[in-house]
């Protein structure tokens, strides 16, 4: 079992018309490649591609003139973006004054490589660090609307970010039932604002998956190094075809 039926998109469907302000989240590594999107498919790929291109070009032009940016806001008509630079990319998200979440979707990737999933790891890994942010806001009682916002859309992009991860590796990914029971136990800021006593649990159970994830990362590197060849999804960790 391999990342590519993952990402796989039955083709011939034309996309619908868009019809209205899209709302969601884009995150992209630091090649400008979509990792995963939580915006509705009747946003054109090409569209997202240049969300992502977008923040990074801004991003990389702040360090360049010895500025560096942590986060970039800006309002478009009637969509409000705010990105935050990831050390493996960057997080974009869209807010079209409230509107609900859509769909989450799963661009396509053609040809991945171990360095492509390398990248992938650390993005995602770098969504965990978010969530992390998100939960010390809980415990300062201090957040705003957008945030909580924002929180529930780093939620859904590592629920869909971990099937990736264990659709392409068969040992050292996160249990899905840890993660699962770490995502249930914080639905949202407010609720661990209010129930200070689920913020150390949180807390605990993140460290833990988030050990384990730099963990296969590491493992990843060290296969990196000895690859010599063509690396095979299928060698990986053991698998056998």
């Amino acid at each position: 079992m391999g990342l590519l039926k993952i990402f796989s998109r039955s083709g011939g469907t034309p996309a619908p018309k868009i019809s209205g302000p899209p709302t969601g989240t884009v995150a992209v590594n630091r090649a400008g490649t979509i990792l995963a999107s939580t915006l509705p498919s009747s946003v054109p790929r090409e569209t997202v591609e240049q969300i992502g291109r977008t923040a990074l070009h801004a991003f990389a032009a702040a360090r360049k003139i010895r500025a560096p940016l942590a986060t970039l806001e800006a309002s478009y008509h009637e969509i409000k973006f705010l990105a935050v630079e990831l050390r493996g990319g960057a997080l974009v998200f869209l807010n079209p004054g409230g509107a609900p979440s859509a769909a989450i979707t799963l661009p396509a990737m053609s040809n991945p490589t171990l360095d492509d999933f390398i990248l992938y790891l650390e993005t995602y890994i770098e969504c965990w660090k978010q969530f992390n942010h998100y939960v010390n806001l809980g415990r300062q009682k201090n957040f705003t609307p957008e945030e909580e916002a924002q929180f529930l859309e780093i939620k859904s992009l590592i629920t869909q970010g971990l099937e990736v991860i264990h659709s392409a590796v068969e040992q050292g990914a996160p249990r899905k039932e840890e993660v699962m029971a770490l995502i249930n136990g914080a639905p949202s800021i407010r609720y661990l604002s209010e129930h200070e006593n689920s913020v150390g649990a949180v807390e605990s159970q993140w460290h833990r998956i988030f050990l384990t994830l730099q963990s296969l990362l590491g493992r990843l590197k060290v296969q990196q190094q000895k690859q010599e060849g063509e690396w095979k999804w299928g060698s990986l960790f053991g698998r056998e075809k």
